[in-house]
């Protein structure tokens, strides 16, 4: 590390917080680490990344600004510290700052649609990258964003606006499976991004039909952190995939449980998360259980704003059929 184990240590506690979904405690750690080392960019980037966590768990936009902000001074924080390191460990870190900001930039213009953008910062991110890990190759760490930046490739679509995409993956099955190695090692040796490469990872595995070898990497996860939701909504996805309906409908309780504990001013993730225990027990052969948490979903759905209403349209079709389904098991 090119900086103190103290900092060091203040980050790892963050991340753990986070982890557990324990905001207010991660935030506090990671704004004494700013205010204590106020010249290194670790704080700064980590505190945008808990704002990312943050809203992705709670499928909110609230803090962007806060997010922009920080990841830009943590980048300008590193190039500061680049511009005078001699030492290969240093500019290995400094680069893997610069090249995770833009990373996480462009994540999050992807999630949003905004293609165009996220392919912007993508290549602005490359460069640093590549330099890190030509720095150090055991910055492990390096291998989480290079891991996605792989497997969005060889996911890309021939074009994005005007843009052909041929020039940046010639080989897409190779893109992918380099993606998915790069993912595993992260996870298996980063120093930061063990859990958050695990997590991806799994999702990568899921979609590429690979669910069988995602389940045991999640689990791991989802008991070091019970009281996690973002590890539950993956794992949840997984044993349905696998046909594990009774896992599955156990981890889809406890999710509703920590959902309307701690998100019931969130309609999206209730009616989500209830849609699903609905489905879990229909397969279950348990109709009048279904029934009702359908019942919940469409409750919820109806006293939604607007904004909800249009992401959730898919997931109430859904909820309606199969609530029409259980009724007539039930009805006769």
């Amino acid at each position: 590390m090119p900086y103190s184990e103290e900092l060091d240590s203040l980050i790892r506690v963050a991340l753990e917080y986070t982890y557990r979904e324990r905001y207010s405690a991660a935030f506090s750690l990671v704004e004494e680490a700013i205010r204590r080392f106020p010249e290194e960019p670790v704080g700064y980037f980590f505190k945008a990344a808990i704002y990312d966590y943050y809203m992705e768990d709670y499928h909110t936009n609230r803090y962007e600004r806060e997010f922009v902000e920080n990841m830009e001074t943590a980048v300008r924080k590193a190039r500061d510290r680049l511009s005078v390191a001699k030492d290969r460990e240093t500019r290995a870190w400094m680069n893997f700052f610069i090249a995770g900001a833009y990373g996480y930039r462009a994540l999050r213009a992807g999630r949003e649609g905004n293609y165009l953008v996220a392919l912007k910062f993508a290549l602005e991110g490359l460069k640093p990258l590549k330099k890190a890990v030509e720095e150090d190759s055991t910055l492990y760490d390096a291998y989480f964003p290079l891991g996605i930046y792989n497997y969005a490739l060889s996911k890309a679509p021939s074009r994005i606006g005007l843009i052909p995409t041929f020039f940046l993956v010639k080989d897409r099955e190779k893109a992918r499976e380099k993606g998915i190695e790069y993912l595993k090692k992260a996870w298996r040796k980063g120093h930061y991004t063990s859990v958050i490469s695990a997590l991806t990872l799994a999702w990568i595995l899921m979609q590429e039909r690979r669910s069988k070898e995602a389940e045991p990497i999640l689990r791991v996860y989802v008991e070091r952190y019970p009281e996690s939701r973002y590890f539950r909504w993956v794992y949840g996805s997984i044993l349905l995939r696998l046909g594990k309906f009774e896992e599955a409908e156990s981890v889809y309780e406890v999710l509703l449980f920590l959902v309307l504990r701690d998100q019931y001013n969130v309609p999206y993730n209730v009616i989500y998360v209830s849609f699903y225990l609905g489905y879990t027990k229909y397969f279950l052969g348990k109709f009048d259980e279904a029934i009702r948490y359908f019942e919940v979903a469409l409750k919820y759905y109806e006293e939604a704003p607007a904004k909800d209403k249009k992401r959730l349209k898919r997931i109430i079709k859904m909820t309606r059929r199969f609530y029409r389904k259980a009724r007539e098991r039930v009805d006769g």
